[in-house]
């Protein structure tokens, strides 16, 4: 049986609210405005195979495009044969991507007596961190974010964080075109990224995504927005703040953990895209965890060789 693969658009927007929890397991890349809005830097497809939501994907450089299944569903095994002799006739391997621990005790359990190999990179991997952490600051490993926290406070004691309505996102907007102008050389990968915020600006509450301004007045700090990405994860998508404002950036990230609903206790910040400046950022916040994540290929049956 071939399956039928169509890009994901806009149009998909009912059937991924639906359907796209069943295969979130933290991964930043699957919330709906990550599949919808990098849909085409990603060349994410959509297909129904016995009735349930499978993507196939190319979310790093230099990978296969790879498929992501809802591995908790009961129709998994069957799902699995049917993508298998859907690759080619079944004579090439079918390749899988999620997160490590997930997916390969589930391909043990369901296929028992075959082989498969996985790749991974760290440039991969998110960066999961407590909520509670990020709320208060505590802790030796982050007087660093604590000790420009206070000092953004005391040089801007009226400062607040304030919800992205429609009337914030449009200020937002014009704060978020001059931080591109102040930046400098807009890269593809930022001109992407551009382009996926104007774009989730444009659909907030479709997307169901939670976000805020830090204002002092008619002055914006910075903003920020994400979703929640499977079980009590949140993921923050975008953090924008001002480069020339000391403890900017803290401050904004604190007050964002704050404001989240009561059911996320942990914050994905997601990946440093092998970055050696990112990677330190994000490790100087002290992560509790990695969200690894890799790249199946199932080794083909032999009983189908002819």
């Amino acid at each position: 049986m071939k399956i039928e693969l169509k890009p994901v658009t806009l149009e998909q927007l009912p059937l991924l609210k639906e359907q796209l929890p069943k295969l979130q397991t933290g991964d930043c890349n699957l919330s709906i405005a990550s599949v919808i809005g990098r849909a085409e830097e990603y060349q994410i497809k959509w297909g129904l195979v016995e009735g349930e939501l499978v993507l196939n994907w190319m979310p790093y450089p230099d990978i296969p495009a790879a498929y992501v299944l809802p591995l908790q569903s009961e129709n998994i095994l069957k799902i699995m044969q049917t993508l298998e002799c859907s690759c080619k006739d079944c004579k090439e391997p079918l390749i899988l991507f999620g997160r490590f621990t997930y997916m390969t005790e589930k391909i043990s359990e369901l296929m028992r007596y075959r082989n498969f190999i996985t790749v991974s990179s760290n440039s991969w991997w998110d960066y999961v961190y407590d909520r509670s952490r990020i709320e208060t600051l505590e802790g030796r490993d982050l007087h660093g974010k604590r000790n420009f926290n206070k000092r953004f406070y005391k040089a801007y004691p009226d400062a607040a964080f304030v919800p992205l309505d429609a009337p914030m996102i449009e200020k937002c907007r014009g704060f978020l075109a001059k931080w591109y102008e102040a930046h400098g050389e807009m890269t593809e990968s930022l001109q992407a990224e551009k382009v996926a915020i104007e774009f989730a600006f444009d659909h907030f509450e479709d997307f169901g995504l939670i976000g805020g301004a830090l204002v002092n007045g008619d002055d914006i700090f910075g903003f920020t927005y994400g979703s929640g990405v499977g079980g009590d994860i949140f993921s923050v998508h975008i953090e924008k703040a001002d480069r020339n404002v000391t403890g900017a950036y803290p401050a904004l990230a604190s007050a964002f953990a704050k404001a989240l609903p009561e059911e996320f206790k942990q914050i994905n910040r997601e990946e440093d895209l092998g970055l050696a400046g990112l990677r330190k950022a994000k490790e100087d916040w002290s992560p509790s965890t990695m969200i690894r994540k890799t790249l199946m290929r199932i080794q083909r049956d032999e009983s189908r060789i002819e």
